[in-house]
């Protein structure tokens, strides 16, 4: 099955289901065709309309004493933090992103009260009220589509990303899955770094767009060879603003700059499994689109209601679901496919 470029929003639920499923799984294949539905409502596949957030806080103006300026080929992203700690966070992360001359610049708004935080682009929000660990990732995932170039971004995917003999592998996953483990496995056994957590996919459904960031280790990873490796190549950022997370450097590793295009070989959904085998297994295009947005994957906001791109990317680039128990077994098994050429 390969995924439609554009989708229908007078199509039913039980119309798709009828014309998929057989008599007797039709009740069955409603239920997920409903909830595969909801989530592209969610996820702004089908509307081309703002975001309605449940949370929602009112835009106010106010000065702020430093604007981070942020930026890449694309744009420039003059960011108004008022809170110390999520400045400094950003800064420690995308920092050494300089702005470029004579480039369009979005104000990115991180609006504190008592009770959190809300983004804001040019006034307009991007999140409702969210925690401060929320702010930030989506702070970041307006970064990287405005440094990388709003227009270009079709789709940003949460992710890690390499390239090896200017080939791209996305390792896409929620926290916790081993997503980044496996993205420093693969940079300390030699692939140049594009990118973690936030990955832009280029307009043309082929590419993905480098947005190479410091990266960020929790304790539980602290004593992992290929962390230590890294670390002992590249050291840490100077500072570490948050509690229990190091960042390593990592825009050092390879010679990957913002905004830099490189084709992609495959898209690597991991599963760490302690004492687990080895098992990688082929996903359809469709699975891997579901895979993708529980990841926490996005269109861009220039792309909302438009999945064309990301459809003709899933649907031309093989996915797979790799489950493993130590990167001794999920380095080596990327590294082939990096390697390998394509059949």
């Amino acid at each position: 099955m390969q995924i439609r470029g554009g989708v229908a929003q007078n199509l039913t639920a039980d119309q798709i289901a009828q014309q998929i499923a057989p008599p007797d799984d039709q009740a069955e294949a409603l239920t997920a065709i409903q909830t595969v539905i909801n989530a592209w409502i969610e996820t702004g596949l089908l509307t081309t309309q703002p975001q309605e957030f449940p949370d929602p806080v009112v835009f106010r103006a106010a000065e702020v004493e430093t604007t981070l300026m942020i930026g890449g080929p694309g744009g420039t992203a003059a960011c108004q933090i008022p809170d110390p700690i999520l400045a400094e966070q950003v800064n420690t992360i995308v920092g050494h992103m300089a702005a470029q001359p004579d480039r369009p610049i979005r104000r990115l708004t991180a609006q504190a009260d008592a009770d959190g935080f809300a983004v804001f682009r040019d006034g307009q929000a991007v999140s409702g009220r969210i925690e401060l660990d929320a702010a930030r990732f989506v702070l970041l995932r307006e970064i990287a589509e405005t440094a990388c170039g709003p227009a270009d971004v079709a789709a940003v995917f949460h992710a890690g990303c390499v390239a090896l003999n200017d080939q791209a592998l996305i390792i896409c996953g929620d926290s916790g899955r081993g997503k980044s483990t496996l993205t420093f496995g693969l940079v300390a056994a030699g692939c140049d770094y594009l990118g973690d957590d936030h990955v832009p996919l280029h307009r043309n459904g082929k590419d993905v767009v480098a947005f190479p960031t410091a990266a960020g280790v929790k304790p539980g990873s602290w004593n992992l060879a290929e962390i230590v490796a890294l670390q002992e190549r590249y050291g840490l950022t100077p500072n570490s603003p948050r509690v229990g997370v190091r960042y390593l450097p990592l825009q050092h590793a390879g010679t990957a700059t913002v905004g830099q295009r490189t084709p992609v070989r495959a898209l690597i959904f991991p599963q760490f499994r302690p004492h687990g085998p080895l098992e990688m297994t082929r996903i359809p295009p469709e699975q891997a689109l579901i895979e993708a947005l529980r990841a926490g994957s996005r269109l861009s906001d220039s792309h909302r209601g438009n999945i064309a791109p990301l459809a003709e990317f899933l649907n031309d680039t093989p996915a797979y679901r790799l489950a493993f128990s130590s990167s001794d077994q999920s380095v080596p098994a990327c590294l082939e496919l990096l390697t390998t050429p394509q059949s």
